[in-house]
């Protein structure tokens, strides 16, 4: 065969596949793009997608198809296609898709934050029951929280006139006791290792996981992709090893001490119902030693993480507008005092709850959520959405909305206080997403932010970083998380 007749062939199986790859896109799709053949559209996606999805949205409208290599996604950006999904047809949307960047050492999906099916929903009510048998959502938690948050005062008043320091370090430290306790029961000085290796591994994971991993779309290259994106895969696989070898060491310790029939915190819970089910049937598979592991890492991994940040970028924020910050502290001052907090104390600081309204609107520390997927052939808004269709919300387009916010790019708490000076809480302020997929740890952040914010404005003062300007400046990742976590602080 001459090279004429090699380069035709060429050509004409290019043809072929690009064709197949446009003919083969479902019909009555909402307005969107296939983009290139094999790869989409994720080539010209940011590393901040939400950025990419608000640019799409001007051309093709609040809800539109794109293509990530060969996963078709309908992307959603506004309030009322959001709830129209995950409320009104939320059993139709809520399923998971297989992301390879939450994929255990066997490369398997497990835990609770990305399975579906039946599995997800007895975990899910489990974990639900489990938290609010254990006092979540009531004020029976608030004494275990009251004890943390003096241990972590304590700490920080060490640090009072010694210079900018970290403040996610000691507010992650801090809140990792608040989950361990709900999980094992077990309160960690800070010192201990098992503190140490869980601030680590987490930020081991918020430095390489991506929100769009190539692999996750390319499923078929996934060895080429492998070994070009080898140094951050290693240290994704490396915090997967240590969190699952750190958690299970904790279990074993807990077990250590397990008397049948005890639900005083979540293993504890997880091993009774496990011995009861196993008693009715030995081949069951819904609870077992490897899910107890990887579920407890998904409680603590989320229990941790996203309150502390919130509370960095509040600090950081009172930092910025002093002003603001002196109008909270009066409030606490005249309200609260110098008595502990409480949780019941909400409605007669509405400014408080304003304010961490404002900073869960203007940062939307999860600006695309985790995305979803349809498990089910469905009609979304006269359009054909087939089955196993990617779902991305983007979150931070509802919070950004100027039909919804009139001004979303400047903080202004005030937007959340209402005429008679109560604070508002609009149904499209969606920290924690909504539906069935909403986070079943709203209720313990909920009780952490206030009583922490409350804490520390009774306390302390927070000052920019010494000698430098604060940054309000995000890398890229699946947190939207400051650049630089320095703060100063001022003892009251």
């Amino acid at each position: 065969m001459d090279l004429w007749s090699i380069l035709t062939w060429v050509v004409v199986i290019i043809l072929l596949s690009v064709t197949y790859w446009y003919m083969t896109i479902p019909n009555n799709l909402p307005p969107g793009t296939a983009g290139l053949p094999i790869v989409g559209y994720l080539p010209f996606f940011n590393l901040q997608p939400n950025i990419t999805m608000d640019k799409l949205a001007k051309k093709f409208g609040n809800i539109y198809y794109v293509y990530m290599g060969s996963q078709l996604s309908l992307v959603l950006n506004d309030f009322e296609s959001i709830k129209q999904a995950f409320l009104t047809q939320g059993d139709t949307f809520a399923g998971r898709c297989h992301l390879t960047e939450f994929e255990n050492t066997n490369g398997e999906i497990s835990g609770v934050v990305m399975t579906d099916g039946e599995f997800w929903k007895q975990h899910r009510r489990f974990i639900i029951r489990n938290l609010r048998d254990n006092g979540v959502g009531k004020l029976t938690i608030e004494p275990l929280i009251l004890n943390e948050i003096q241990y972590f005062l304590n700490e920080l008043k060490k640090l009072d006139g010694k210079g900018s320091f970290d403040l996610k370090t000691y507010l992650a430290t801090s809140m990792t006791n608040n989950i361990n306790i709900l999980v094992n029961g077990r309160r960690y000085n800070y010192d201990h290792p098992i503190v140490a290796d869980t601030l680590k591994s987490l930020k081991d994971f918020e430095e390489v996981v991506q929100v769009l991993p190539y692999e996750t779309f390319f499923p078929w290259l996934k060895p080429l992709l492998l070994k070009l994106n080898s140094k951050r895969l290693a240290r994704l696989a490396n915090f997967r090893a240590m969190a699952d070898k750190r958690m299970a060491s904790v279990i074993e310790e807990t077990a250590s001490n397990f008397v049948a029939g005890q639900t005083d915190n979540y293993v504890q819970a997880f091993l009774t119902e496990k011995n009861n089910r196993s008693k009715n049937n030995p081949n069951e598979t819904i609870f077992t030693d490897n899910g107890l592991i990887a579920i407890a890492l998904d409680l603590v991994n989320a229990g941790t993480d996203t309150s502390a940040s919130t509370l960095v970028w509040t600090a950081m924020y009172m930092a910025k507008y002093p002003e603001i910050q002196r109008k909270v502290q009066d409030e606490i001052d005249s309200v609260i005092g110098q008595r502990e907090p409480s949780y019941n104390d909400r409605s007669n600081t509405p400014y408080v709850e304003a304010i961490i309204n404002e900073i869960h609107r203007i940062v939307s520390l999860v600006p695309v959520a985790v995305p979803h997927r349809v498990i089910k052939d469905t009609t979304f808004y006269g359009y054909n959405i087939p089955k196993n269709t990617m779902v991305i919300p983007n979150l931070k387009a509802v919070h950004y909305d100027p039909k919804l916010w009139g001004d979303p790019e400047n903080f202004r708490p005030e937007r959340f206080i209402g005429s008679n000076g109560e604070c508002l809480k609009p149904e499209y302020l969606l920290p924690f997403s909504i539906g069935k997929r909403a986070c079943a740890g709203e209720p313990l952040a909920r009780v952490e932010l206030y009583l922490y914010f409350v804490s520390l404005m009774q306390n302390f003062t927070f000052l920019p970083p010494e000698g430098k300007e604060l940054s309000f400046e995000s890398p890229p990742g699946f947190l939207i998380q400051p650049k630089t976590k320095l703060i100063s602080i001022k003892t009251r």
